[in-house]
């Protein structure tokens, strides 16, 4: 824990030297702009480790994401899904769908039931359903043109082309039953690194901070798969890092 600790300070140091040499523009960013390159998706399979933190740096969790990208064709949609063993015979799924354009679908569930969400992406505002142990609701939100959402952000990171220098404002919509609002997002591109692999393999990596609600995250991405290789995450009262393995 000390060392992330440790390498969070070191990189918030350099983005504030970073910051001292260039001059911040701001910009922002529309779901359905054409610099996004949803058209570079590719198929992709892969496990991610997720080990999070107390305050008191114990770890309080440690647990395996398996992550799949599917191309449907015939929809012409991207599906990104995750799939977590989150207790023993306890199962998570939950599947983020891209329409090459933004946002479509969201779709949750839990093995055994006791979690469902089915969310429709609208121009402008989301219809959410949920079931949460037995109770059923539904809610409405209104939303600016051009959102995200806050799930399948984080897999096309590396299709947007950020630049150094500008602060990236966007709106996201919260997919969780704790939030399903509008949560202002920023994202900017501090500076770019050689990241060693699990598998000791090394590649070059932009790295990214993004800041939302009382979260701050620092993104490894990498430049030639467009694949995200490391997050460390921080907020009150919790941190965490994920690795893909």
């Amino acid at each position: 824990m000390y060392r992330i600790h440790l390498l969070l300070k070191i990189i918030l140091a350099f983005a504030i030297a970073l910051k001292g040499l260039t001059a911040s523009a701001q910009v922002h960013l529309n779901a359905h702009d054409k610099s996004i390159r949803y058209d570079l998706v590719k198929p992709e399979h892969s496990l991610r480790k997720v080990t999070s933190f107390d305050t008191a740096g114990n770890v309080t969790r440690e647990l395996v994401v398996d992550h799949v990208t599917k191309i449907d064709t015939p929809r012409n949609e991207i599906d990104f899904i995750n799939s977590i063993q989150y207790a023993p015979g306890k199962i998570l799924v939950d599947s983020s769908i891209d329409n090459y354009s933004g946002s479509a679908r969201y779709i949750l569930a839990t093995f055994p039931s006791t979690k469902y969400e089915f969310i429709k992406y609208l121009p402008t505002s989301v219809e959410a359903h949920n079931i949460v142990k037995g109770v059923s609701s539904n809610k409405t939100t209104t939303m600016s043109e051009g959102y995200f959402d806050d799930n399948s952000l984080w897999d096309i990171l590396g299709y947007i082309p950020f630049k150094k220098g500008i602060k990236y404002q966007l709106d996201c919509y919260g997919t969780d039953t704790h939030t399903q609002v509008l949560i202002p997002f920023e994202i900017e591109y501090l500076f770019d690194e050689n990241y060693r692999e699990p598998s000791g393999a090394v590649v070059n990596t932009m790295v990214l901070k993004i800041s939302h609600s009382e979260s701050t995250n620092y993104v490894w991405i990498n430049k030639k798969t467009h694949l995200m290789v490391k997050d460390l995450g921080q907020g009150k009262g919790y941190s965490f890092t994920e690795v893909t393995l």
